[in-house]
């Protein structure tokens, strides 16, 4: 199906591919799933990206260089091909957290952000190239956050200075940030974007892992 003009109830998944700037052969992803809450055009579905990849930048690292943005429709739609069922825009920015003489966590650290529901489990959104040394600790052998709350801030402040907030729980006009399950039988939208604490993703893992074989 066409991705755009698109109707309430459409559903879509934007990815935004990211690399170090001292490895740029090791791509990742971080997927979203959103669903229109009303009838909407391609410049809706581009603002929703641009407030997205802003909002990924700001909690990013400077080492973070953002590499490209596809928005495609919820049901893969590539047999046959066709060019009309996704927005693919290539990015040049970089992440926005700027060290003080700190070294960036190995990428297998990754903080984990919750997405809340109304209703039901919450799910995970696992960030890598955010953390540095200072914002962890392990007393006890397990890597957890210094400072949660200040990272809460930073996620919460990003939220909002990127615009992204507008495509969260009521607030959105157009498409609203959701979890859809694998049936697509149950979503539910997000009302929340919770910090939770370090998690040790493998980097060959395939929610992240976009190197070419």
């Amino acid at each position: 199906m066409p991705i755009a003009p698109f109707l309430g109830g459409d559903r879509f998944i934007a990815r935004v591919r990211k690399y170090l700037a001292t490895n740029p052969d090791n791509q990742w992803v971080n997927s979203y799933e959103f669903i229109a809450t009303n009838d909407g055009s391609e410049a809706n579905l581009l603002a929703m990206g641009a407030s997205l990849v802003s909002f990924e930048q700001r909690i990013h690292t400077e080492t973070v260089v953002f590499d490209a943005l596809l928005i495609s429709t919820w049901v893969e739609d590539s047999v046959p091909y066709d060019p009309t069922a996704f927005i693919s825009s290539p990015l040049t920015g970089i992440g926005q957290r700027v060290p003080d003489a700190e070294q960036l966590l190995g990428l297998s650290n990754c903080l984990d952000v919750r997405r809340f529901a109304a209703t039901g489990r919450y799910g995970h959104l696992f960030y890598r190239g955010v953390l540095f040394e200072s914002d962890v600790e392990a007393p006890a052998g397990k890597t957890l956050l210094t400072d949660r709350p200040a990272i809460q801030t930073l996620v919460d402040t990003a939220v909002t200075d990127s615009g992204l907030e507008d495509f969260i729980g009521d607030a959105s006009a157009f498409l609203a940030l959701s979890m859809i399950s694998a049936d697509g039988v149950q979503q539910r939208t997000v009302i929340s974007l919770n910090v939770g604490q370090v998690a040790q993703v493998k980097q060959d893992h395939r929610w992240f892992n976009r190197t070419s074989p």
